[in-house]
């Protein structure tokens, strides 16, 4: 172990010097971002991305997220908080939900306009249609999402689409494990899929739509749990 006061440390535990030394290994210089929205790090890192291209910034970028579970203390503080399942399983949307399991790894996707890619003949695994970001103000408290908020945040990102809620078949959600969240998520879809059905002057098809989260199978990944939902959902 080093010393606490080695010059290494610093700099090894920096966010910006990890992003920042991907950029200087493969010579990158466009935006080059470390971005901690908890949770939805990975997914706002893609968000930024993707405007990033849009806005001609870049023309490739590289998007992703990563967890390291390294010391104690951040498992007692949600251990404490009720947040963590008691029996070491992370159940998403089940009537048994008792809390999520904290999971370590890394993702990445590399973005490019579609013409782009389809000109470079790369392999291309899916194409995003839009993105959207927001946040839920004032509730109750840290671990009580706003339904409203979300609904709103997945009416804006259909609406910059251009996509029908009846063509939808499967939807990856957060899905944290959690009895308190999940429902939340849950009506939130409801609310904007109804919502959208209206503004669109259309009737909801009574169709099979699955809802799925990955953290059944790997637990909740926190800052790079979005970039394992987008390559789970890429990878089906």
């Amino acid at each position: 172990l080093r010393n606490k006061s080695d010059s290494y440390v610093g700099i090894g535990n920096s966010h910006s010097i990890l992003v920042n030394r991907i950029s200087y290994l493969l010579d990158l210089c466009g935006p080059s971002e470390a971005i901690d929205t908890a949770c939805s790090s990975s997914l706002t890192a893609v968000h930024r991305a993707v405007q990033s291209i849009l806005s001609g910034e870049c023309q490739l970028a590289i998007a992703g997220g990563v967890n390291g579970l390294f010391y104690p203390n951040t498992f007692i503080s949600c251990s404490k908080a009720k947040m963590l399942s008691v029996d070491g399983r992370c159940k998403p949307f089940s009537d048994v939900a008792n809390g999520y399991v904290r999971s370590e790894g890394a993702g990445a996707i590399i973005l490019k306009p579609l013409t782009q890619a389809q000109h470079d003949r790369d392999h291309i695994y899916g194409i995003i249609r839009s993105t959207a970001v927001n946040h839920g103000g004032k509730v109750n408290s840290l671990t009580a999402p706003d339904p409203k908020a979300q609904a709103k945040l997945i009416i804006s990102a259909y609406k910059r689409a251009n996509i029908d809620p009846n063509t939808v078949s499967y939807i990856e959600a957060h899905g944290t494990g959690t009895n308190l969240g999940d429902p939340i998520e849950i009506n939130a879809l409801k609310s904007a899929f109804s919502e959208l059905a209206i503004q669109n002057e259309r009737t909801l098809n009574k169709h099979y739509c699955g809802i799925g989260a990955i953290k059944s199978n790997i637990g909740h990944m926190e800052t790079a749990a979005g970039i394992a939902g987008i390559i789970k959902v890429l990878l089906l």
